[in-house]
């Protein structure tokens, strides 16, 4: 990771110039290869999600956290709606990087991410004020509420990450680090503010559960996924589906 002398800020890419095809898929790759190695995270802009199915997961999603019930007309339509298409968003920045690693566009899909584990999580409010965390898997995504920020971590300093509307921010997580052999590189973050009408959206996307987690330039370690890796997060979120 480099080092600031002031506090930097946060990439933004346009996701959308990926689709319209050479040389803007390797200019994307690019950007998102220097974010995910530099940063650790970042925030995304065209990314082909509809504002308008965000609006309405997060608004289920808060009259699901005010009366403690999922039985809510359209509610589970929403989120497996959402949940698709992240997914597919998740497939598009394994693309990108793995492009941007100088590998086929298919590498981490063939070898790690065709079935991926993904879970949502629909949060209220800030989880801690104090404590980091990083998330598990390959990628994080992450919508934060208009009243929420983030903070993330880079070289020693806790930088404010706002919320900008119409941006997903994207998190390296501690497995593409392993598999990246530290090129990429998890880093901690934690939020700031409180959501007080709509939560924040958190999708997570994991190794397929058969994949062998060989770092991509050698060492044969595996990195343990499961229910070790996933204890730390119980009790921490309002709602979760995984698929």
């Amino acid at each position: 990771m480099i080092s600031f002398i002031d506090p930097p800020r946060l990439p933004s890419i346009d996701l959308s110039l990926f689709d319209i095809g050479d040389p803007w898929r390797d200019h994307v790759a690019a950007q998102v290869d220097w974010a995910a190695s530099s940063f650790g995270v970042f925030q995304i802009l065209g990314h082909g999600v509809d504002s308008a199915l965000i609006e309405t997961l997060a608004e289920l999603g808060s009259k699901y956290l005010r009366y403690g019930s999922d039985n809510l007309p359209g509610f589970h339509d929403a989120v497996r709606e959402y949940t698709t298409t992240m997914t597919g968003l998740g497939h598009k920045l394994m693309t990108t990087m793995a492009r941007g690693l100088h590998l086929d566009d298919s590498f981490f899909v063939d070898r790690y991410s065709g079935n991926p584990v993904t879970s949502l999580r629909i949060r209220e409010r800030l989880v801690s004020a104090e404590a980091g965390s990083a998330e598990r898997g390959l990628l994080t995504i992450v919508k934060l509420a208009e009243t929420e920020g983030q903070q993330v971590q880079l070289d020693g300093q806790w930088v404010d990450v706002p919320a900008q509307p119409g941006a997903l921010l994207c998190y390296v997580g501690p497995v593409l680090e392993h598999l990246t052999q530290g090129h990429y590189v998890s880093t901690d973050h934690r939020l700031r503010g409180a959501a007080v009408d709509r939560p924040s959206l958190s999708f997570a996307f994991e190794p397929a559960p058969q994949a062998i987690l060989t770092p991509v330039a050698g060492s044969p370690r595996p990195v343990v996924t499961g229910a070790s890796a996933q204890s730390r997060w119980a009790g921490r979120y309002a709602f979760e589906a995984r698929c």
